[in-house]
């Protein structure tokens, strides 16, 4: 082994412990156990003390024997170790700073991840933790010397660790079944917090859900008779543009035109606004939502791989003659903008240099007047989408510039855990403000080209965000244990006076439209278009109703 050789060679004649390879991952397994589990350890004293935790950790320890013993073949050892050692110390280092748990949807959001937002997780204060928790017992595991054996004596001996461990595990769950069925089952966030188990079992979930869903999926249609009837009284009617700003991790109840005690949204105050105030999400991240609430799949019956495999709204609306665009800010549009126009232009005219995923906001409205303007003229409506930035944290002070700054002072560290609550809820707000600021601009934009258009805007978030409440930070729990911080988000329309009286539309009537969730985008946004189709679901259109 490479480690080994060159330790070797640089201290010849230092001592190196010989030790079985047994005994190696006994110890790597007491490590794990004790040292990278303080998050489970609390949680299951909290539920029974020593009574439930003794018989617990014993479990979790002879588990991690086999999970340390199951790899220890010759050298390969050494490296399983030492990535057990890396998996464990990441998992419990982002556990401990944002309150998170480790499971397939969690790590489906962490693949998805792009460089910036990784860089916005990372700091200098992780060097002490790493160099303590994985470089130290690293460089022990490599400075160790497997006592050496015939291959017999190491098969016998590699079978009788696993099969001992597998016996006294099999002992535990007979003796203490009861115990741990009702604990298990009560408090499921349990299997996802004991390390390393969570993320190999989410890993392999995940690689399980792949192979389950088999060779690629044939791609399916959907809506293929859609097309725009406009009404025989609106022959006249202009063609519509309707903005769709799509938010990024804004929770409901921190918009100050939902009733929260700071003014987060003074400018949007001023409008005349349908807000329908806290909406159902379709998930806790932006993997799992930005797909579902464009799909025309609901929560109840999402499928990832379907979903990614069909026509959604942009394709649909496409097909039926609008022109669609997406202008992104964010990392990606997790496949629905695949077969539309991608318009990656705004950043150019940005006073500032910036990429897609660093400019502030409000540059998704550079040039798009100009852009619109100079669509051919024709009777084609337009649906554009902006994905923003938003609150994305945990730099939530980055989301905001020098005029948005209402509430200060803020946390300006990605180690959440480590600022006052106030601050960090300072920089969130702030964040809202600028946001605030965009909605605002996206509404002057769109009463300067009513003229042309009939112009409509629709604002909501694809998810929510914890900011610290009972210890938990960002987003991305799994929805049966996610707070209603991660899934109650805003949903607000503006309509111009031309879109209202073309539409026949009652307003009044949509502001009373309640429980609302992303599911219902599919099929209201259809209608807004004027776009028929025996897809559709009446049920799930919030705007068929208040139609006159």
């Amino acid at each position: 082994m490479l480690a080994n050789s060159l330790f070797t060679t640089m201290w010849p004649r230092f001592y190196r412990l010989t030790v079985t390879p047994e005994r190696i991952s006994i110890s790597v397994a007491a490590l794990l156990t004790l040292v990278f589990n303080n998050i489970f350890f609390h949680s299951i004293w909290a539920l029974g003390g020593w009574s439930l935790s003794l018989p617990l950790l014993a479990l979790l320890f002879l588990v991690n024997v086999v999970i340390c013993g199951v790899f220890s073949i010759s050298k390969l050892q050494k490296i399983w170790l030492c990535s057990l050692l890396l998996i464990a110390s990441s998992s419990q280092y982002f556990m401990q700073q944002y309150g998170i748990i480790i499971d397939k949807g969690m790590l489906i959001n962490a693949l998805e991840t792009d460089s910036h937002e990784v860089a916005g997780l990372l700091s200098l204060s992780m060097l002490p933790y790493f160099a303590l928790y994985f470089v130290l017992p690293a460089v022990a595991i490599v400075w160790v010397k497997p006592q050496q054996t015939t291959t017999k004596s190491a098969v016998i001996r590699y079978s009788m660790l696993l099969l001992i461990a597998l016996s006294l595990i099999a002992l535990l769950l007979q003796s203490q079944y009861q115990n741990y069925a009702g604990v298990f089952r009560q408090h499921r966030y349990l299997k996802h917090q004991a390390v390393p188990l969570n993320a190999i079992a989410a890993t392999l979930g995940l690689v399980k859900s792949k192979v389950a869903s088999g060779p690629p999926v044939e791609f399916q249609r959907y809506a293929l008779d859609a097309k725009v009837t406009p009404r025989a009284n609106n022959s006249a009617a202009k063609p519509k543009l309707i903005i769709m700003v799509l938010g990024e991790t804004v929770r409901a109840d921190h918009l100050g035109i939902n009733g929260y005690l700071r003014n987060t949204t003074p400018k949007l105050t001023q409008r005349k606004l349908i807000n329908f105030g806290a909406v159902d999400s379709c998930g806790t991240a932006t993997a799992i939502s930005v797909p579902c609430m464009f799909s025309y799949l609901n929560r109840a019956n999402y499928d990832d791989t379907l979903a990614k495999n069909s026509d959604n709204l942009l394709d649909v609306l496409q097909r039926a003659g609008v022109n669609v665009f997406w202008r992104n800010n964010n990392s990606g549009c997790k496949t629905m903008c695949n077969r539309i126009n991608n318009d990656h232009s705004f950043s150019h005219f940005s006073p500032t240099p910036c990429q897609e995923g660093t400019c502030a906001d409000i540059a998704l409205l550079y040039n798009l007047k100009q852009q619109l303007t100079a669509l051919p003229v024709d009777d084609n409506s337009i649906f554009m989408v902006l994905h923003q930035q938003g609150n994305h944290g945990p730099e939530y002070y980055k989301r905001s510039e020098a005029q948005h700054k209402l509430f200060l002072p803020e946390c300006t560290s990605n180690l959440l855990s480590q600022c006052q609550p106030q601050h960090i809820i300072n920089a969130y707000d702030n964040a809202i403000v600028a946001t605030d600021t965009l909605l605002d601009a996206t509404i002057t934009l769109l009463d300067e080209l009513s003229t042309s258009f009939d112009t409509a805007m629709l604002y909501v978030s694809d998810h929510g965000e914890s900011l610290g409440e009972n210890g938990v930070y960002l987003h991305g729990l799994p929805y049966w244990l996610a707070p209603a911080a991660q899934t109650q988000v805003p949903m607000l329309m503006w309509l111009s006076d031309g879109f209202t009286k073309q539409k026949g539309l009652n307003t009044a009537c949509l502001q009373q439209q309640t429980a609302l969730s992303h599911d219902y985008l599919f099929d209201s946004i259809l209608t807004m278009f004027e776009i028929t189709s025996q897809s559709k679901r009446r049920e799930l259109d919030f705007i068929n109703g208040c139609i006159s």
